[in-house]
């Protein structure tokens, strides 16, 4: 294989650099399966795009290019490839060379094993296949390096090393939710952004970073010698939240909530505390864009919580207004709240249901605490946990109690 190929390449390559040169990314129940993770060099298959019939991109780094399983060309820096899909195959253009092929793989033509993809760093390769009538692109990377590109999208990362625990913590958590979500029989694994994990390659991968990937390879969060199912969120406000209560249908005996200590670990969270204000007019209007409200002239008249769940979330949020002169009440469950509403710029969803409401002089004011929907592990007050000292399994033990540190490369 080897004779054949660096020919082809050195003749393909002459062609690309003289014609071609251009100027110039919560979740389910985890379903464990050791065939897909009994393995310390598994891979897992990361969607990054797959949203257009054709995708154009200037190579950033040299890259050898591999029509379905052989490799035919080295690709340098500076060519614009452009892709499309017919629908059973991909076309790819480069350098005025047409090829068709069921699916292509970049791969990396570096002493880094990194792929750059639209101004970002991948380890592992880039698959391109088809989706349908669109183009899609996968990054295939071992499962380490991809919780590497986790963390740093996920997790603050602190100036020294007071945060390591929680890292070390996040990771285990991180790399328990991508075992979950391997299936051979799909395309893909996980989406790049928060329909999973946020995921950011290996452009922001800190020292620290990979001390917390290396220090807790292969561990997992278990239970029933199965892989536990994984929740996380930014700040609890104080007392993280019942799974039932938040994502119903879940109920899982380690997923209770817990108090986050008392003052609460999470407090020194950026904006622990906060307010969002709104008019009645922009209140309503939100209403209307989330389908609560029909067309019409409604007044505002009073919103109430009308009900709290055990870690004092609102478990449901009833508007009471008029239209025509007819008074109606809107129910808004717990687990809608925060899409219904959004923030204040109405650019993100309400930071958390841990709040007060009430309305005064035309103005729907909501004061709350937290970010995220509360679930296991709370990130800030991991963090905190990690500053007075607490390791990452007394960490784990405290958001996920009854579970047990497991590896996924011993099969049970």
């Amino acid at each position: 294989m080897k004779d054949t190929f660096l020919p082809l390449i050195g003749i393909f390559f002459s062609l690309l650099l003289i014609s071609g040169c251009a100027t110039s990314g919560r979740i389910s129940k985890s379903n464990f399966n050791s065939k897909y993770v009994n393995n310390e060099n598994n891979f897992i298959r990361v969607l990054l795009d797959n949203r257009n019939p054709e995708i154009i991109f200037t190579i950033q780094s040299s890259v050898v290019l591999y029509k379905e399983n052989s490799p035919i060309a080295v690709i340098k820096r500076g060519n614009v490839v452009r892709l499309s899909s017919n629908g059973n195959s991909i076309n790819l253009n480069v350098s005025n060379k047409y090829f068709e092929a069921k699916y292509f793989l970049l791969k990396p033509d570096n002493n880094i094993g990194i792929v750059e993809f639209k101004n970002h760093d991948y380890r592992g390769f880039i698959k391109i296949i088809c989706n349908g009538s669109s183009v899609a692109i996968i990054n295939e990377v071992s499962l380490e390096d991809y919780i590497r590109g986790v963390i740093p999208a996920e997790m603050p990362l602190g100036k020294g090393t007071e945060y390591f625990e929680a890292l070390k913590a996040f990771a285990i958590c991180s790399r328990t939710y991508a075992v979950s979500r391997i299936n051979k029989s799909h395309s893909f694994d996980v989406y790049l952004d928060t329909r999973d994990q946020v995921y950011d390659g290996y452009s922001n991968v800190k020292n620290i970073i990979n001390r917390a990937v290396d220090e807790t390879k292969g561990i997992i969060l278990t239970y029933n010698n199965q892989p536990a199912t994984v929740f996380y969120s930014a700040c609890c406000g104080g007392h993280t939240a019942n799974v039932k209560d938040v994502f119903p249908g879940n109920n899982e005996p380690y997923l209770q909530g817990v108090e986050d200590g008392d003052p609460p670990n999470c407090s020194i969270a950026p904006n622990f505390n906060w307010t969002e204000t709104y008019s009645s007019e922009e209140f309503l209007s939100r209403l209307k864009s989330s389908g609560y409200l029909g067309e019409g002239n409604y007044i505002l008249q009073n919103v109430n919580v009308g009900s709290r769940n055990s870690s004092g979330r609102v478990e449901n949020l009833l508007i009471v207004l008029s239209k025509d002169g007819e008074e109606m009440t809107i129910n808004i469950p717990g687990n809608k709240i925060r899409t219904a509403i959004h923030n204040q710029d109405n650019g993100n969803i309400l930071r958390s249901t841990l709040f007060e409401i009430r309305f005064n002089s035309n103005q729907v004011i909501i004061k709350g605490r937290g970010n995220g929907h509360g679930v296991g592990l709370c990130q800030w007050g991991a963090i905190s946990q990690s500053m007075k000292g607490r390791d990452y399994r007394q960490i784990l033990s405290f958001y996920f109690p009854g579970t047990i540190l497991g590896k996924i490369n011993d099969p049970k």
